[in-house]
């Protein structure tokens, strides 16, 4: 039996998506700035939450067939947005007509792993309406390795500041409910994830896997928990 199972959870709740906790008001920027037809750049450290806004984006308009996510870094700069415009359009558009969509919305995560001919690219496509809106999705704007004349068009940055204590017991509320695991120590696991919301979450998981339903638990348990981790990862 899984651990989770053990608490009455039928899978890893960590895994399940919840909605979306303290990024309320980029979410609303987001999604306007791509009815605006704008491209924007969201700005955060890896696991602060960037992917989770595009998923929202890809929630909200994928349903319509426009929407284009692509994790830069897995594709090891070989982005050929033309090809990813024509696959969405279909095979009889792009083998008889040779046609490419319009009005399609380009999420790129990771974005400090695009090449250079590549932002040129995407630049050229939005110019000529085929692209939209792009949101741009990396750990700094200034250092993601756009070009000048893209990063000119570049419409505005938002900047992914960490959740409060509050926010993040309230995303783990939404994952495992309110009989797992006190406030507190919900709290002092954030602090000691770095205020990071992907590291967070795995340690919440780490914790709740050692310890199952424990109101109870202790600030020190936790640290040994995390201790016994990372021996485990070294040995």
């Amino acid at each position: 039996m899984e651990w989770y199972e053990e608490m009455d959870f039928d899978s890893n709740p960590f895994d399940k998506e919840t909605k979306l906790i303290g990024f309320e008001d980029l979410l609303d920027e987001m999604l306007y700035a791509i009815v605006s037809g704008n491209m924007i750049f969201i700005e955060g450290e890896s696991g602060s939450g960037k992917t989770k806004l595009l998923k929202e984006a890809i929630e909200r308009f994928g349903g319509h067939g426009k929407v284009i996510y692509v994790n830069c870094k897995k594709i090891h700069n070989d982005l050929n947005i033309e090809r990813l415009l024509k696959d969405r359009y279909g095979w009889f558009a792009t083998a008889i007509l040779n046609k490419k969509p319009r009005n399609m919305i380009l999420l790129l995560d990771e974005v400090e792993h695009l090449s250079r001919k590549n932002s040129e690219r995407i630049k050229y496509y939005f110019d000529q309406n085929y692209v939209r809106s792009v949101v741009f999705s990396g750990s700094d704007m200034e250092s993601a390795g756009l070009s000048d004349s893209l990063r000119h068009r570049v419409h505005k940055k938002l900047i992914i500041k960490n959740l409060s204590d509050y926010e993040a017991v309230q995303l783990v509320r939404e994952k495992v409910g309110n009989e797992i695991i006190s406030d507190r120590i919900i709290k002092h696991i954030y602090k000691i994830s770095g205020r990071n919301v992907k590291r967070f979450m795995e340690n919440c998981e780490k914790v709740c896997k050692a310890t199952g339903k424990n109101k109870d638990l202790k600030e020190e348990e936790v640290d040994k928990i995390m201790e016994d981790n990372v021996t485990a990862v070294a040995i």
